[in-house]
Order: structure tokens, then sequence, then C-alpha cells
């Protein structure tokens, strides 16, 4: 089974998601938290779709994701 925590661009991109303030995240905010570029961070979601949810609220027509609730409880 794949652990995201393993994989050292996805452990940082999950982590951006640590901070109780930060439910919901832009690939842009996460790419710039983690200093990976954008595209690797929206690669890294879309391959692994199932470990975030999409708002259905896109301001400025920019995606925000949250992780699934299981995921959260483990950072």
């Amino acid at each position: 089974m794949y652990d995201p925590f393993e994989d050292p661009n996805g452990s940082r991109i999950l982590k951006a998601f640590s901070d109780p303030h930060d439910l919901w995240r832009t690939p842009r905010g996460i790419a710039r938290e983690t200093g990976l570029s954008l595209g690797t961070v929206q690669s890294y979601i879309c391959d692994h779709a199932d470990l975030f949810r999409l708002s259905p609220i896109a301001p400025s027509g920019m995606p925000l994701y949250s992780l699934h609730p299981d995921l959260k409880s483990k950072l």
C-alpha cells in the first residue's frame, strides 16, 4: 500500500496542510510554502486525488484542496 509520507515530495505537500488554519490550500500556496514547483504540486495532487478533497468554491478560479479527513488525522 502507498504511504504518502514516504515520498519526499508527498510528505512536504501533505505537511503544508498541518496548520489548523490551513484547511484549504491552493496549489500555488502549497508550492510557495514547500519550495516545490507548481507543476510538481499539481501533478502530485492529480496523481493522488484520493488523498485530497476539491472545494466546490474556487475563488478567482483557483482550485482549493484539503486533505482527506482520514489523512489529516495522521499529521
